[in-house]
């Protein structure tokens, strides 16, 4: 009788429907980045000191140093050759303004929050980040570098507007991975050109400016708090546990590529 019992209620334990999967928790509107400025910077300068940026940051750095020895002095030279400005290059300067750089990024949150869509406001509030982390980290080196410019002015090293548009480039590319960015990589290549052939910057100073920019949209991207969470999912085989990873203030979306 007592094994029947036993067998009874195994087979009532095993007939019972399982209950339905807990689902993720659903993505969360990011903070205000003007409201929690400078928490953030904070946060995007504790997330800057990683190998990643480091080997970036050594990469610019000795491509600058390369740049300052071999190329600055003679493409210093083409630029004065040449008998008239370049209109190319005028849009170029204008794209890579601080401004401009920093204006997209507010229409782009906006944008997000108006549509309600959370992974667009998200990428809004990442790119304001790492206009603002750039802005800091540019304008501080050019103080210490204090290298004056081919045509004359002050705080050439490195180039901000090359910075401004790598560091959006950065965080196109952590959001929606590399097929999407590579637009942005480009649109940052001809805004540093646009640069030297204007005579406002050398070529080392773009070299520089593009992987100070990287670095500051991959800090401003990843510096995010998460929670990991345990969900059971019924399979065709049994059962099995998926560990999901959601922000606790800022949607997380694909991770570096």
């Amino acid at each position: 009788m007592i094994h029947m019992l036993a067998s009874a209620a195994v087979i009532g334990l095993l007939s019972q429907t399982p209950a339905p999967p807990a689902l993720p928790a659903p993505p969360i509107a990011p903070e205000n980045p003007f409201t929690h400025l400078l928490p953030h910077l904070g946060a995007d300068l504790v997330a800057l000191p990683t190998a990643q940026n480091a080997g970036i940051l050594a990469t610019g750095g000795l491509f600058a140093l390369v740049f300052k020895n071999n190329n600055d002095a003679r493409l210093h030279t083409w630029v004065l050759e040449q008998k008239d400005t370049s209109s190319v290059a005028s849009v170029g300067n204008v794209i890579g303004d601080g401004f401009t750089q920093a204006g997209g990024a507010v229409a782009v949150w906006l944008a997000g929050g108006a549509s309600q869509n959370v992974r667009v406001e998200t990428t809004g509030a990442n790119l304001i980040r790492a206009q603002v982390l750039n802005g800091v980290l540019t304008q501080g080196l050019k103080i210490v570098a204090q290298r004056d410019r081919p045509d004359g002015g002050s705080h050439s090293f490195p180039s901000g507007h090359t910075s401004a548009t790598f560091a959006t480039a950065a965080v196109i590319q952590h959001d929606y991975g590399l097929a999407a960015a590579l637009p942005f990589f480009a649109l940052g290549s001809f805004v540093g050109y646009s640069r030297v052939r204007s005579n406002h910057h050398w070529l080392s100073d773009v070299a520089f400016g593009a992987a100070l920019g990287i670095v500051a949209g991959r800090a401003a991207s990843h510096s995010s708090p998460t929670n990991w969470t345990l969900v059971p999912v019924k399979t065709s085989g049994g059962a099995a546990l998926y560990l999901v990873r959601t922000a606790t203030s800022r949607t997380l979306a694909s991770p570096w590529r």
